[in-house]
């Protein structure tokens, strides 16, 4: 009996032994034993860790957003041929049996029709002059076409046909891949220099895909103050550089005409988009 008293006891005893070894083992500050190698995590946040800053996010569009108001009245100018300075009636002048050969060959009937032209002077692409030709055979029956001469020697004549006795020949011109293609063409033989004004040269092609009247901005700038712009022009950038610009033109006084030009990061011209713009009947409400 006493024998298993003993038993017992040695028993408890070493069982109180192992338990109070394990728990000092899990209280202790003691790092286990472990096969890789273990830096302990500093506590002091003042250690001089290498860091980069955050580079400023910068617009990524070929255009400038800044145009002033003083300027932009400027950005289109149209001249008759009797306005024309000297040097531009000569190149013109000059150009004609160029200009008359392209037409020709674009379908426009040029030695069937009695044309006349005026000038288009574009503030986005200077370094160009710019005809708009006119054919009227009666009612309904319009021809138009532009033509682009390059004031330097290593520019290319281009004809960028509108409409032919009121049709057009391809798809209508302003949304024409062809007209895009000629006016990308156009501006990559201008000189390198400072961002081109968005709204400058949205309106450059408007201008000169569709040719039907003077596009202005203000109502003193116009020939007739209801055809000027209907709405602020506006500029949408998206995240990759690309570039929307906006605005609504009225050609005719019942039918206002929106367009959304879109460039691309490297400015180049990629889609365009034109409609007739939805019209709405104002009030204005007087005051109390």
């Amino acid at each position: 009996m006493d024998r298993l008293r003993l038993l017992n006891f040695a028993l408890v005893a070493a069982a109180t032994a192992v338990l109070a070894s394990v728990c000092t083992a899990q209280t202790s500050g003691d790092q286990p034993t472990v096969p890789y190698p273990v830096k302990p995590i500093p506590s002091d946040s003042a250690i001089p860790y290498p860091a980069k800053p955050v580079p400023t996010v910068r617009t990524l569009s070929p255009f400038t957003a800044n145009s002033s108001s003083s300027a932009m009245g400027h950005f289109l100018v149209y001249r008759t041929r009797e306005q024309m300075n000297a040097a531009d009636r000569a190149l013109a002048a000059k150009t004609e049996p160029a200009i008359r050969d392209a037409a020709v060959l674009a379908g426009m009937e040029f030695d069937k029709a009695q044309w006349s032209y005026r000038q288009l002077e574009c503030q986005a692409v200077p370094n160009h002059l710019f005809l708009l030709y006119e054919s009227m055979g009666g009612a309904g029956d319009v021809s138009l076409f532009s033509a682009s001469i390059p004031r330097a020697a290593n520019g290319h004549l281009r004809i960028v046909p509108v409409t032919r006795r009121g049709f057009s020949l391809f798809s209508p011109t302003p949304v024409n891949a062809l007209a895009i293609a000629a006016f990308n063409r156009i501006r990559a033989e201008e000189p390198k220099g400072p961002s081109a004004d968005w709204l400058a040269a949205g309106l450059c092609y408007a201008a000169l895909t569709e040719p039907r009247l003077e596009i202005a901005l203000s109502p003193h700038e116009a020939a007739d103050a209801n055809l000027v712009l209907s709405f602020p022009p506006s500029l949408e950038i998206g995240s990759l550089g690309e570039s929307t610009v906006r605005f609504v033109n009225v050609p005719t006084a019942s039918q206002p005409m929106q367009w959304a030009l879109t460039f691309d990061a490297k400015g180049q011209l990629v889609k365009v988009e034109h409609f007739p713009a939805p019209v709405y009947a104002t009030r204005i409400i007087p005051k109390n």
